[in-house]
């Protein structure tokens, strides 16, 4: 199985912002697909107002004694650790800027929380990695930036709805995927394979990056 995993966060910061919604989506290699989401109280770290902006998610929604929508209090995550890990498993683990964003964030909140998590030999597919991989036509002057919601209109035909919830983003991610299997034949059709593709398009990236430099 592949857990797809996003994270609506305080802020932009993965080593001190916090997760005040999660969500993570299990690929089964049948194709189904089991989905966990769950409101996070970040505990002293107030919504700032970009992410409020964004995520449409307030302070009071998750700090408050009614967060959730007011349907139940926002748990802290260390509460719904041991739940977020018997989820994950021995899962390998997939997103939209995981690798960047979403892993090194998760880390640092186990870390913060106490929480027993390792990503020790876990492979890690990034589809915003072979999104950028892939379409080496992109004009972003006509098309936009590669974000999410560009990648579900290429891919899938379609809008991004409910964009900048974990849930919606998740479910989104795996669509893309899937698509973007269909539509690149010669890729990978194991996991292994995606995440050794996402890591030679990284190291390529990294050279070019250090060659521009020098």
């Amino acid at each position: 199985p592949l857990v797809f995993l996003d994270f609506e966060t305080t802020g932009l910061d993965t080593q001190n912002d916090r997760i005040v919604e999660l969500a993570f989506v299990r690929l089964q290699p049948d194709g189904s697909r089991t989905a966990l989401v769950r409101t996070v109280n970040p505990g002293v770290t107030a919504m700032s107002r970009n992410a409020t902006r964004i995520t449409g998610i307030h302070t009071n929604d998750v700090c408050g004694l009614f967060g959730d929508g007011g349907k139940k209090p926002a748990q802290p995550l260390r509460r719904i650790g041991p739940e977020l890990l018997a989820f994950l498993g021995d899962s390998d683990l997939a997103g939209f800027n995981q690798v960047a964003y979403d892993i090194p964030l998760w880390l640092a909140e186990c870390k913060r929380h106490a929480i027993p998590f390792e990503l020790g030999s876990r492979h890690q597919v990034d589809v915003r990695i072979l999104f950028n991989a892939l379409e080496t036509g992109w004009d972003r002057f006509l098309m936009g930036p590669r974000n999410l919601a560009a990648a579900v209109r290429h891919y899938c035909g379609r809008e991004h709805t409910g964009a900048h919830g974990a849930e919606a983003d998740t479910q989104a991610t795996v669509d893309v995927l899937l698509a973007l299997l269909q539509r690149h034949p010669g890729l990978p059709r194991d996991v292994t394979g995606l995440a050794k593709c996402c890591q030679e398009h990284l190291r390529d990236r990294d050279e070019e990056t250090a060659q521009a430099g020098g």
